[in-house]
């Protein structure tokens, strides 16, 4: 699948993983923590802490979550590196086509919708899925909340634990427990799309452990 905006997307990705870096080291500092007692907040491997703030890593959804939960700033916020209205009562948000807050990861290519409120119940996205060669490890996420995934643009493949892979068509979808260990990669040579919508709800057990 053809993208126009996909050409525009390396130097916007390396403005958040800036901005994730620096927004993670400042925090650090002015509070005067360790990499240690950020990871016991966060759940995050100090391995991988130290490698976001080098800009060694592309953070997962899981790890930003993570991250934004155990530090009390939004999820938004932490991507932007500026603050944003929280949500309220009669709030609303546009988000003009291709106008959203772009990341990457090993899985795809993301923009999350409604950036401009914080605090938000579900957290819509876009994503890109790559395809997967053979030899190419398997790319997972888990994180607290429920997911909703639209296949905008197939065939993807969905993979989750204990399931066994299934393919999705163009107009599939499926929801499922963000917990369990899951995944989508595109069936290729072209890359799928997908709109994932999160909600993350209010328990925040899920930081319990430390995870890469």
């Amino acid at each position: 699948m053809s993208d126009p905006l996909v050409n525009r997307r390396p130097a916007a990705e390396a403005s958040q993983e800036t901005a994730v870096a620096r927004i993670l080291s400042d925090l650090r500092k002015a509070n005067g923590w360790t990499l240690s007692e950020v990871s016991k907040k966060t759940g995050v491997a100090i391995s991988t802490l130290s490698k976001i703030e080098n800009g060694q890593t592309q953070p997962a959804y899981s790890v930003l979550t993570r991250l934004a939960t155990g530090l009390e700033i939004d999820f938004v916020d932490l991507l932007g590196g500026s603050v944003h209205p929280r949500f309220s009562g009669a709030a609303r948000a546009i988000t003009r086509a291709g106008e959203g807050t772009r990341f990457s990861n090993d899985m795809g290519l993301y923009e999350a919708l409604g950036t401009d409120l914080a605090a938000k119940s579900l957290q819509p996205m876009l994503i890109d899925v790559l395809p997967r060669s053979p030899q190419s490890p398997n790319v997972r996420s888990a994180h607290r909340g429920e997911e909703f995934v639209y296949v905008l643009a197939g065939p993807v493949v969905f993979e989750m634990n204990p399931y066994a892979p299934v393919v999705l068509a163009t107009g599939d979808s499926v929801y499922f427990d963000g917990a369990m260990d899951h995944g989508f990669h595109a069936v290729g040579p072209e890359t799928g799309r997908i709109l994932s919508v999160c909600f993350a709800g209010t328990d925040l057990s899920s930081n319990s452990g430390v995870s890469e």
